[in-house]
C-alpha cells in the first residue's frame, strides 16, 4: 500500500463524510422550501437525503465499476450499512443514554414504540427474506430473479403506512419538534455568512439550497467511486476478502454522519428522532440496496457477510421484542440496545481470529 493509495481513501472518506453531511442538510432544507417540512412527506424526503449516500457505493461499484471485484464490494456496501446502523449505532446510542442519564433525566429511552416497532418489523421481515435467498441452494437460485422484486413494492407499502399514519399522538409532536430543531441553519449559508456575505442560515434561497444539493451530491458520487477501487486494491494487496472490507469500511464512510447526529441527539434527550432516524434508515437498506444486490449480483453473502446479517437480524429482534413488551410506556430498557449492539464487537473479534489467529 503506498502514499498515493492513503491519499486515495483519505480524500475518499473526507469527499463521503462531508459530503454526506451536506446532502442531509440540504435536502432536509429543499423539504422545507417545498412546504413539506410538517408530517410523513417531509419525513420520506428526508430519510431519501439520508440514505442517497450509503446507497451510492454499492450503485457505483456494481453498475459502473467494471472489475472482477465489483459485485463482492457491492454486497459487502449493501450489508454493512444495516449490520452498523442495528448492531454498533444502537450500542453507541445506548451508551449515550446511559453515561447521560443525569442530564437526561431518564435511564431508558422514551421512543415512539408505535412506530418504531413497525419499522423494525418491516427491516426483520424483509432482511430475513434477503439472507434466505443469499442461503438458497443452487438449484434454486432461479428464484432470486422473482423473489429479489418484492423488496421494492414492500418499501412503497411501507411508505404508504408511514402517509396514512395520523400524525396526533404526544410522540409524533414531540418527533416535528424534534426535528425542526435538529436542522436550523443550511450548511452553505453558514459558511457564506462566515466568509461576509450578507445570507441568513435560518433562512436561505432556493438556489443556494440548490446548489447545495448538487455539489453534496457530486462530491459523494466521486468519493464513492474512489473508495470503491480503493477497497479492490487494499484486498489484493493485503490479501483479504473484498467483501468483508467492503462491509467493515462502507458504513464507517456512509453512516458516521447519521450516527453522529442520532448520538447528539440522544444526548439533548430528542430520543424521538434519534432512533426513529436509524430505524427508518435500516427499512431502506433492507430494500432498495437489497433489490440491486440480489437482482444484479450473485447474492452470495459468504461466511462474514452472512455472520453480519444474522447479527443485524438478532440486534434488531432484541429491540424489536421490547418494543413490542413495553408498549403502552413507550419505554425503551437500555439493555436491549446495549446486548444487541455488543454483537459488532463480537463481529469484529470474529474477524481478528478467523482472518490473523486461524
Amino acid at each position: 500500500m503506498t502514499g498515493l493509495d492513503v491519499v486515495y481513501i483519505v480524500g475518499a472518506f473526507v469527499l463521503i463524510l462531508v459530503g454526506a453531511e451536506w446532502f442531509t442538510n440540504g435536502v432536509e432544507w429543499l423539504g422545507r422550501k417545498l412546504n413539506m417540512t410538517e408530517g410523513a412527506t417531509g419525513s420520506i424526503l428526508a430519510a431519501f437525503g439520508t440514505a442517497t449516500p450509503e446507497t451510492l457505493i454499492p450503485v457505483i461499484a456494481i453498475l459502473f465499476t467494471n472489475t472482477t471485484d465489483s459485485d463482492e464490494i457491492g454486497v459487502g456496501a449493501i450489508l454493512g450499512a444495516p449490520f452498523m446502523l442495528g448492531t454498533l449505532v444502537m450500542l453507541l446510542i445506548g451508551v449515550t443514554a446511559l453515561a447521560f442519564r443525569r442530564r437526561r433525566g431518564r435511564d431508558t429511552l422514551h421512543v415512539d414504540a408505535a412506530h418504531a416497532s413497525r419499522d423494525l418489523s418491516f427491516f426483520l421481515v424483509l432482511y430475513t427474506i434477503a439472507l434466505a435467498l443469499a442461503l438458497l441452494p443452487a438449484p434454486l437460485h432461479f428464484l432470486k430473479q422473482y423473489f429479489g422484486w418484492i423488496f421494492l413494492p414492500a418499501y412503497g407499502l411501507y411508505l404508504y403506512l408511514v402517509l396514512r399514519t395520523p400524525r396526533g399522538t404526544a410522540e409524533d409532536i414531540e418527533e416535528e419538534i424534534e426535528e425542526a430543531e435538529a436542522f436550523e441553519e443550511l450548511t452553505f449559508a453558514d459558511y457564506l455568512r462566515r466568509l461576509g456575505a450578507a445570507v441568513v442560515p435560518t433562512r436561505p434561497t432556493m438556489w443556494l439550497v440548490v446548489a447545495q444539493c448538487v455539489i453534496s451530491f457530486g462530491a459523494i458520487v466521486v468519493g464513492a467511486r474512489f473508495f470503491a477501487d480503493f477497497v479492490e486494491d487494499f484486498s489484493h494487496a493485503m490479501g483479504f476478502n473484498t467483501l468483508l472490507v467492503a462491509l467493515v469500511l462502507a458504513p464507517l464512510a456512509t453512516e458516521l454522519p447519521e450516527a453522529a447526529n442520532s448520538l447528539i441527539w440522544t444526548k439533548d434527550g430528542k430520543d424521538v428522532i434519534a432512533l426513529g432516524n436509524v430505524a427508518g434508515a435500516m427499512v431502506f437498506q433492507s430494500t432498495i440496496p437489497v433489490t440491486l444486490g440480489v437482482l444484479l449480483t450473485p447474492w452470495q453473502l459468504g461466511q462474514f457477510g452472512t455472520v453480519a446479517a444474522v447479527f443485524a437480524i438478532i440486534s434488531g429482534g432484541l429491540i424489536w421484542i421490547q418494543l413490542r413488551m413495553r408498549a403502552r410506556e413507550n419505554s425503551l430498557p437500555l439493555s436491549s440496545l446495549m446486548l444487541g449492539g455488543s454483537l459488532y464487537i463480537v463481529f469484529i473479534a470474529y474477524i481478528v481470529w478467523s482472518v490473523v489467529v486461524a
